[in-house]
């Protein structure tokens, strides 16, 4: 087996990574739907302000495994790490090695890793834990649990009125005198929300940036299905955004949704939800609805099941610290 980097402008190397990935997800999160092949090269290849390089392992001519090392601009210090390894090549270390590589060939500027693990059962989050990640180095940030709402049968109440905001929904994009006051929100999410142990902190996304994720779904054959509420100021004060994928079968799933600290309290988390949920259903052709939530994150969980969101799997973030030796020191 010799390890060696992905060339990103090659096709067929990324075709045949994308028969990889999709392989080992099936395996082990049966049911899971991918995003197409061209949809992930649009992803890995895209000017986002994420740096990625990909590793894959190899006998021969044949791809077993492969490795993807992502840095944002945003976070230099912290790079997530993601590996798969195809079913028929798992169980002989390949996974172990691209992990190794992966580390080594991550920015000088990477100060911690990260990974995300998303399966059926808490146990098999655990085993994984147990053979894999923590000979590794790796230890539980936090925790999340995945939710799905049948959107097809599902009794949606209307969106609730609310005294001085007013709710609003588009898709493919909203008007461009939101757009930085949705950024500031987008880059609060991952901040405020309960994180466990990941210390996130605030990354605003610029109108530009904003303008980018949009272009690049509507590439992808993705539609955003985007709701806000608006105070009597004139301002953004809460945001959701649905990703549709465009793929037959495969399930929508929530970007996120905040509400600014001062004015939470008045059920506009569940209104901009329900709007979205509401046009998402106008839009057709989605079945279904996922999104998670951190388990320590209770406003936010009790939302999503008095709108009708059921567990279906769960996922757990692992940190490593980056140490002298892996920077070559």
């Amino acid at each position: 087996m010799r390890i060696r980097p992905l060339d990103l402008a090659d096709d067929r190397i990324l075709a045949a990574a994308y028969d990889v990935e999709s392989a080992a997800n099936e395996h082990a999160r049966p049911g899971w739907i991918g995003s197409g092949a061209d949809a992930r090269t649009l992803g890995w290849r895209a000017d986002d302000g994420w740096t990625n390089r990909l590793l894959g392992a190899w006998d021969g001519g044949t791809l077993q495994g492969l490795a993807a090392c992502m840095t944002s601009d945003d976070v230099p210090d912290t790079t997530w790490i993601l590996v798969w390894v195809h079913p028929d090549h798992q169980g002989h270390g390949i996974g172990a090695s691209l992990v190794q590589a992966a580390e080594r060939a991550c920015s000088p500027s990477t100060k911690r890793f990260v990974t995300s693990v998303t399966r059926p059962r808490q146990e098999d989050i655990t085993d994984l834990e147990i053979r894999f990640l923590s000979p590794q180095g790796y230890r539980v940030a936090t925790t999340e649990t995945v939710v799905e709402l049948d959107l097809a049968a599902a009794q949606l109440a209307d969106v609730p009125m609310v005294k001085g905001y007013t709710v609003s929904s588009y898709v493919d994009g909203i008007p461009e005198r939101f757009r930085e006051q949705v950024g500031q929100l987008k880059g609060l999410v991952d901040a405020e929300a309960p994180h466990g142990e990941l210390g996130w902190e605030e990354t605003a996304v610029s109108p530009e940036e904003y303008a980018g994720e949009i272009d690049l779904r509507i590439a992808q054959g993705r539609s955003s299905v985007e709701s806000i509420a608006v105070d009597a100021h004139g301002n953004v004060v809460a945001w959701t955004c649905i990703v549709v994928p465009g793929i037959p079968g495969k399930a929508a799933w929530i970007e996120g949704t905040l509400v600014l600290k001062d004015h939470r309290g008045h059920g506009l988390g569940a209104g901009v939800k329900l709007a979205s949920l509401h046009e998402a259903r106008r839009l057709g052709g989605i079945d279904r609805v996922t999104t998670s939530s951190d388990d320590q994150n209770v406003r936010m969980r009790s939302i999503n099941t008095a709108l009708g969101f059921l567990p279906v799997e769960v996922e757990a973030i692992f940190q490593k610290v980056r140490v002298d030796d892996e920077l070559g020191l």
